[in-house]
């Protein structure tokens, strides 16, 4: 008992950076000599799986990828084909109250990656509650995200956050505010992706089927987006095709996009692109962890609010990649190289001091 840890984070989603931040912290507490499993807590609202539905997507996605490949919407298949070769989880749950008795036998339960406090998403499950108290709570990159937490959270943040034994945020921004706001200190740590070496991403890739040639990668998460104009401007600059995985619709009209594709294969993808261009803060630390030249564009208004950009101005700071970042009208400018000597020094540094916290709170 004293050596199994328990991870609570976002892990079922469709979407490829919260399945590789889940599989990075298990591989890096596992590596540590801890018996480490997923806590498979699915949120009644958005978890709950229904067999038939899952064999109807399945059937009508297949169906048209035969006849257009360019048609697609990112769907759970592919993720939950990683999931079931990377992952070791618990018994799947919905009832939040049944953590108690899942967990009964873990000595240290790990909240985090990915925005897990984050106010607009609240529950209660990923901050700790109902949890028994035998079992020690921490935190590891955990984030809020967004650029406040409403006064109506405050005392509930306060109350689930003080059971914790030692607590680690991903964004400078979320420190300040937890401070701010709740009187909690927290420590600064990187996210779990960027403490895994890249070697071991290219083993876990899987490549995907019916692309030839040089191409661009495109990673959209912003459903509303107007990056269109300045890939296909590059895409012809520089000769080479596109392809992508987007949820916006249309974007089938002017990219190939791909079909069902897991985060494996999205690990192939950004691995062989000629040129990433992506809204996703994780797309941006692929990208980077492989040595490849990236774009990422903002994707939030700074007035939003669900406004997410602190991780993005977190990894900014972190790797100077201000000249990286731009705007949907921003200028696409290869003149000035990413400097990878730079960004390799600074994330061997940051591992350091990521590594001396979770050793010390996991002890």
């Amino acid at each position: 008992m004293a050596n199994k840890i328990g991870i609570v984070t976002w892990h079922y989603y469709a979407n490829f950076g919260s399945g590789l931040q889940a599989f990075a912290l298990q591989r890096l507490i596992s590596d540590m000599g801890y018996d480490v499993k997923i806590i498979n807590y699915r949120n009644p609202l958005l978890g709950k799986r229904v067999w038939w539905r899952d064999v109807a997507k399945f059937l009508l996605h297949n169906t048209i990828g035969v006849v257009n490949r360019k048609v697609y919407e990112i769907t759970s298949q592919g993720v939950e084909r990683y999931q079931y070769r990377y992952f070791r989880q618990t018994k799947s749950f919905t009832n939040p109250e049944e953590i108690c008795e899942v967990v009964k036998d873990f000595s240290c339960l790990v909240y985090g990656s990915d925005q897990i406090w984050a106010p607009n998403v609240y529950d209660p499950i990923y901050m700790g509650k109902y949890v028994p108290k035998h079992v020690r709570k921490i935190s590891y990159a955990a984030s809020i995200g967004l650029n406040d937490i409403p006064t109506d959270l405050v005392d509930i943040y306060k109350e689930n956050l003080s059971s914790y034994s030692s607590i680690s945020i991903r964004e400078e921004e979320g420190k300040e505010l937890l401070k701010k706001k709740c009187g909690i200190d927290a420590t600064v740590v990187l996210d779990p992706t960027l403490m895994v070496n890249a070697d071991i991403y290219r083993k876990m890739q899987r490549p995907v089927k019916g692309i030839k040639g040089k191409f661009i990668y495109c990673y959209f998460l912003n459903k509303e987006h107007q990056y269109r104009e300045k890939v296909e401007e590059y895409a012809r600059k520089h000769k080479l095709q596109i392809v992508g995985s987007s949820y916006k619709k249309s974007d089938s009209e002017w990219m190939t996009k791909l079909i069902n594709i897991g985060a494996d294969q999205f690990l192939w993808l950004i691995n062989n692109a000629e040129t990433i261009f992506t809204d996703s803060y994780h797309g941006s630390i692929f990208s980077l962890l492989f040595h490849k030249n990236l774009w990422t564009f903002v994707r939030f208004e700074e007035n939003s609010p669900v406004c997410q950009n602190s991780r993005i101005r977190q990894l900014q700071k972190n790797f100077n990649l201000g000249h990286r970042i731009i705007s949907a009208k921003g200028i696409v400018d290869d003149s000035k190289n990413i400097d990878f000597d730079y960004f390799e020094m600074r994330l061997a540094e940051l591992r350091l001091d990521s590594i001396s916290y979770i050793k010390a709170a996991l002890k």
